[in-house]
């Protein structure tokens, strides 16, 4: 065995640089192999696209008059990343999201919705989905508005989007908004039967905002400082190509979130306070939303002052994310829910956040997506910071369960229909005969019995409504007697939620009470599951507002 000294270049500086470079090599060829292997999504740069702000309409105050707004369902490509080609998505006036509506509160406002959308769909039907009409068929639903809905046979003057009133290319539906709601933040998109899932994946979504004197003398942050924040799951195929669930069994997560139409996008702040407008339009997905220091996770970025929910402002804020706590609640947003949100940037001037999402797991297919955006705050302002965060906010007057007229039970079922499992709402179909006719001006309690387990958004149409409690009960004892029998104290809902709402987060083996009153117009309406795809799996009911008990 020869054996090698010292000073000979296989032991010397040579040798170990020599070992270190072709260490070092492979190392690199590993980690290129890997990085090759890896899925398209996890390979695109982070926050190198600035954050889009949806263009916006401002519709004309004419007192006493109806505004009226043309708009087109259209197809369009864009860039979800610098990084990825161009590829076709769906929205309104050429953007996805689309034009933010604003409006006064009392302005009424005709829309035109005209579909000029292509005959073919971008994705492929889903196996399971509706088979019943046109590949390309939608019609538009103002969730969150008051509209009356007289007639729902009638196809063309339809204002809450009444799911069979779909349209074909070139056909429009015209949508009377009267619009005479305190301020909020509402959102528009496809409500067409059975497809709703796939169209709003294609990006047919977009804000609309309701704004009154009393939302104005809060001095709330405005202007360049209140900006949306529209969320939307996506799948990136490894090949480039974007697409939608293949079985209408499995929500639609995505394995991406698009923040107003962009992947992993980067904002620029000043150091003072904005308003956020969050809206959650994905189909399924939830969030659940805080900032962190990019330079070092587990130091806190600002808290989140909650302001308002789905329908108007809080009675006071709500802190979130308090960095003082470290076990301090998040916002949470299930499906089609909205927040209004302040935070305030003044103590991280100069500092890089990261907008963070914990947001449940509630599937196999839902994976984590923990990093949403990021937000840089300058050095210094422009000016000074003049707007506030009020102390307190709207009052709310709480409605009480003694008041109701009828305590109804809304069950959430699976059900087995010929070999294909589907879910349901107290085990009836979309067609099936109406079976809640609620009296125009009366106040009901609903119980939200979840014999499942998962979660689920609930939307109403037409109200808007107040959680009252959340409670645990025998799932196997109700199915077979049809009885609630509770194993547990009532919960009382978050802070977040003690507002007005119009979707609750319906939680597994629990009963959800909530409270309404049925105004302002009798007329034709529907619940549902705002899973979109449990939405097109027939998880939606109609119901009848009528005029008088006598009427039922």
């Amino acid at each position: 065995m020869v054996r090698l000294g010292l000073d000979s270049p296989q032991k010397g500086p040579f040798f170990m640089k020599r070992l270190l470079s072709l260490a070092l090599a492979a190392a690199a060829a590993a980690a290129g192999t890997a990085a090759a292997d890896a899925p398209l999504v996890s390979r695109l740069t982070k926050y190198v696209d600035e954050l889009p702000i949806p263009p916006v309409i401002d519709v004309a105050t004419t007192p006493g008059k109806k505004a009226v707004l043309d708009l087109h369902m259209t197809a369009q490509t864009t860039k979800l990343h610098r990084e990825l080609p161009e590829t076709q998505v769906w929205g309104y006036q050429g953007s996805s999201p689309g034009p933010t509506i604003s409006v006064e509160r009392g302005q009424e406002l005709e829309v035109r919705w005209t579909n000029d959308l292509p005959k073919t769909h971008i994705y492929a039907r889903p196996e399971g989905a509706d088979e019943t009409g046109p590949d390309v068929r939608a019609v538009t639903h103002l969730h969150g508005a008051a509209v009356a809905e007289p007639d729902p046979t009638d196809r063309h003057l339809d204002s809450d989007g009444w799911p069979d009133n779909w349209l074909v290319a070139g056909e429009t539906q015209r949508a009377i908004y009267p619009n005479d709601q305190a301020a909020r933040l509402l959102w528009y998109h496809d409500h067409a039967m059975g497809v709703t899932g796939r169209n709003v994946a294609a990006g047919m979504i977009g804000a609309y905002e309701i704004h009154d004197p009393f939302e104005r003398s809060l001095n709330l942050p405005s202007g360049p400082y209140e900006i949306p924040l529209i969320f939307q799951s996506k799948l990136l195929k490894d090949d480039g190509t974007w697409g939608y669930t293949a079985d209408i069994g499995k929500e639609f997560y995505g394995n991406a979130v698009a923040v107003n139409g962009k992947l992993f996008p980067v904002l620029t702040v000043e150091p003072r306070k904005y308003r956020f407008r969050v809206l959650n339009a994905s189909n399924a997905r939830t969030y659940g939303l805080r900032f962190f220091d990019a330079a070092d996770a587990a130091v806190p970025g600002p808290a989140f002052h909650q302001i308002g929910s789905d329908a108007g402002f809080l009675a006071a804020p709500v802190l979130l994310n308090d960095p003082a706590n470290a076990r301090a609640p998040r916002l949470v947003l299930a499906s089609a829910e909205r927040a209004d949100i302040v935070v305030d940037f003044a103590a991280f001037a100069g500092r890089t956040l990261v907008l963070s999402n914990n947001g449940r797991d509630v599937s196999d297919d839902e994976r984590p997506i923990p990093e949403l955006m990021q937000v840089r705050v300058l050095p210094a302002v422009s000016a000074p910071d003049t707007s506030t965060l009020p102390a307190k906010l709207q009052g709310i007057v709480r409605l009480k369960p003694e008041d109701a007229a009828q305590t109804r039970t809304i069950s959430f079922d699976q059900m087995d229909m010929g070999g294909k499992t589907m879910l349901a709402l107290n085990g009836k179909m979309w067609m099936d005969p109406i079976e809640e006719r609620p009296v125009l001006g009366t106040t009901e309690v609903w119980q939200l019995a979840n014999t499942l387990m998962n979660a689920h958004p609930f939307h109403i149409h037409l109200v808007e409504f107040q959680v009252l409690d959340r409670r645990l009960f025998d799932v196997q004892a109700y199915l077979e007697t049809g009885k609630i029998t509770y194993m547990a104290d009532s919960v009382p809902p978050a802070p977040g939620e003690m507002g007005w709402k119009d979707v609750v987060q319906v939680y597994p083996q629990m009963v959800t009470r909530i409270i309404m009153r049925f105004a302002p117009f009798p007329g034709y309406y529907v619940y549902h599951c705002h899973i979109l795809e449990h939405e097109d799996m027939d998880m939606m009911r109609p119901f009848q507002v009528v005029d008088s008990a006598a009427s039922r």
